[in-house]
């Protein structure tokens, strides 16, 4: 379903669509597509969609290219009943990149973001220029089943859907914690991601993880996992992930959990800068 009052775009922002992989993704942009700006292709998590990271994108426009990309099942791209699995949001996030002809992009990705990017630049190589995961969802531990987890997804979006964006402002416990905090701009984003995304993305949760220890070796390019704080035994748990990839830092952001740069975005944001100023040394 859609918001009845969308966010409009920031001033000097596009958007557009592109066909990818049989399917119309949606994208937005935070220039007019002329710019030769290196390019930073971001991937949002599984309930979000790309003007969620809106103040991120913010923040990186005037040294990049930011390409936000609205995953399939999510925002404005097409939600089709099946195609959910890791190679499906490849070769979208592939065809995406070809399309818009973004070469030797920086590949961002959230938590099923973080996974889409780390299997795509597994699987192509040559494709990345460095790739950056904020707390990714191969990463994470989970004391309930995969099942367990699409059900409880569903039942996620079957609340959101039956509240209207206003309703979601006040009701949704993550959103409302963001007005109350002073970000209304990222709860209304959130609010029109819930309201946008399509029930069928509960079969990520069954079939749409990396295996780190299989993914993480084929990633060639320079790497930065901004982790979510943890106790010692969390942390040697992920360092131990971590060390699956030839050329990778990890950092935990102290004090965060899952959205580490909503929790942290002065901590995180210098971390991801530190490690892009790096990438031109």
């Amino acid at each position: 379903m859609q918001p009845a009052d969308p966010e409009p775009l920031p001033e000097g922002w596009t958007d557009g669509t592109v066909e990818s992989n049989g399917i119309e993704i949606r994208y937005t942009r935070t220039n007019d597509g002329t710019t030769t700006k290196p390019p930073f292709v971001i991937c949002h998590g599984v309930f979000d969609d790309g003007p969620c990271r809106t103040p991120l994108a913010r923040e990186l426009a005037e040294e990049y290219d930011v390409v936000l990309v609205d995953a399939r099942g999510h925002g404005r791209s097409d939600a089709p009943a099946e195609g959910y699995a890791m190679a499906d949001r490849v070769a979208d996030l592939v065809g995406v990149i070809e399309a818009l002809d973004l070469e030797d992009p920086i590949l961002f990705g959230h938590s099923m973001g973080g996974d889409t990017v780390a299997a795509t630049a597994a699987a192509h190589p040559e494709l990345p220029r460095a790739v950056v995961m904020e707390d990714p969802a191969g990463m994470l531990a989970h004391e309930e089943s995969r099942e367990e987890m699409a059900a409880w997804a569903s039942d996620r979006i079957e609340f959101w859907h039956g509240h209207s964006k206003a309703e979601l402002l006040e009701a949704d416990d993550e959103i409302s914690g963001y007005v109350a905090d002073g970000r209304a701009e990222l709860a209304r984003h959130l609010a029109d991601a819930r309201l946008r995304v399509s029930p069928h993305i509960s079969a990520v949760f069954t079939n749409g993880w990396v295996d780190t220890a299989e993914t993480y070796p084929g990633i060639r390019v320079p790497t930065l996992i901004l982790k979510a704080d943890g106790d010692d035994a969390e942390r040697e748990r992920t360092i131990e992930q971590a060390a699956h990839l030839p050329d990778g830092e990890l950092v935990h952001v102290e004090g965060t959990g899952h959205t580490v740069f909503r929790d942290d975005r002065t901590v995180a944001t210098r971390e991801l800068r530190a490690f892009l100023d790096g990438l031109e040394e």
